[in-house]
């Protein structure tokens, strides 16, 4: 069987003398007051080494992609094969002509057609 060894509780520690706040006022106080942006920029300079001590290492990080992209070859596009056979102007010109000229006969269809009913229309109502 074991037994059960009982741990001590800790000594108890005399208590901290309490500062009374017009003890505070009195002495820390007109000091803070007087020495109001040396603190402050004291805070101030505390913090902005913090930053970069914890930024170094991202900023390294950083620098070497740079590096690297840098020095890294750019890669040079080759542009890919037309499809289509490359047409010198005279051919080109023709395919235009050609294509206006079959847009120009549709809408003249259009046209005819448009004229043929309104034609029939008229004849309507004059009989």
């Amino acid at each position: 069987m074991r037994r059960r060894i009982r741990k001590k509780a800790p000594a108890p520690k005399p208590p901290v003398p309490v500062t009374e706040p017009e003890m505070v006022e009195k002495e820390i106080m007109p000091f803070v007051l007087r020495h109001e942006d040396e603190i402050i920029s004291y805070i101030k300079d505390k913090a902005i080494k913090e930053t970069m001590k914890s930024l170094a290492p991202l900023l390294e990080k950083l620098e070497e992609a740079v590096k690297q992209h840098d020095a890294a070859p750019a890669p040079v596009a080759t542009p890919p094969p037309p499809e289509t056979p490359v047409m010198n102007y005279e051919e080109q010109l023709k395919k235009l002509q050609e294509a206006s000229t079959a847009k120009v006969k549709e809408k003249e269809l259009k046209i005819i057609e448009r004229m043929n009913k309104l034609n029939s229309r008229l004849g309507n109502i004059q009989t």
